[in-house]
């Protein structure tokens, strides 16, 4: 009876220090499972991933960018390597390519130059009514300059506007709001030397109508 009643404390005993080694276990691998989740999302905010532009067909040195010429892709590279943000989008549409930009390359603050036109090109501005332009217009459209209207006797200044119906292709520069309640727009855009001075006398009447064509 003495050894029957003194092996029931020593099974006891082992069963107890089962118990507590299987918590241990079971608490060592909470601790892995933690660590290595721990580890996948340090992970993940450390891999230097980033929203950068990318050209998405070539453009040539001088012309302006448009909103088709790039996209936003996400790429792991070094912060010192100097990519525009996908963020700044806005602000390089528009802006000529300091040089040639080939397509599948990243765009570099550096590729994009300030606004100088190339040669051949003019800047002219325009004020547009509701109406005379599509909406969502914005920096870098390709557009047909179309002058509207009777403008076959000569203007103000005696000289004569282009005819009504006659259009230029033109980029869009830049796109302004026009005064407040207006629904207009005040727009910049780039066209050949040749067509810049009737152009010009044509938005100094309100003759002018943009219309976007080919892609973005």
């Amino acid at each position: 009876m003495a050894r029957r009643e003194g092996s029931v404390p020593f099974r006891l005993e082992g069963r107890g220090r089962s118990g507590r080694g299987g918590r241990r276990a079971l608490v060592g691998v909470v601790l892995v499972v933690v660590c290595v989740a721990v580890f996948v999302v340090v992970g993940g905010r450390r891999d230097g991933r980033r929203e950068v532009l990318l050209v998405t067909r070539a453009v040539p040195a001088g012309h302006l960018l448009a909103v088709g010429d790039v996209r936003a892709v996400s790429v792991v590279a070094d912060p010192g390597v100097d990519l525009v943000p996908a963020g700044r989008a806005a602000e390089v549409v528009g802006r000529p390519a300091a040089v040639p930009l080939m397509a599948g390359s990243f765009l570099s603050a550096g590729s994009v130059g300030r606004r100088l036109l190339p040669e051949g090109a003019r800047l002219v501005g325009a004020s547009l009514k509701a109406g005379a332009f599509p909406p969502g217009l914005a920096a870098g459209d390709r557009v047909s300059v179309l002058v509207t209207g009777d403008t076959a006797g000569p203007s103000d200044g005696g000289v004569s506007v282009a005819p009504a119906g006659s259009s230029v292709d033109g980029v869009v520069a830049t796109v302004e709001e026009g005064p407040a309640g207006s629904g207009g727009l005040v727009v910049s855009v780039q066209v050949g030397s040749g067509d810049a001075d009737r152009v010009a006398r044509a938005a100094a009447a309100g003759q002018v109508v943009l219309v976007l064509r080919g892609s973005r």
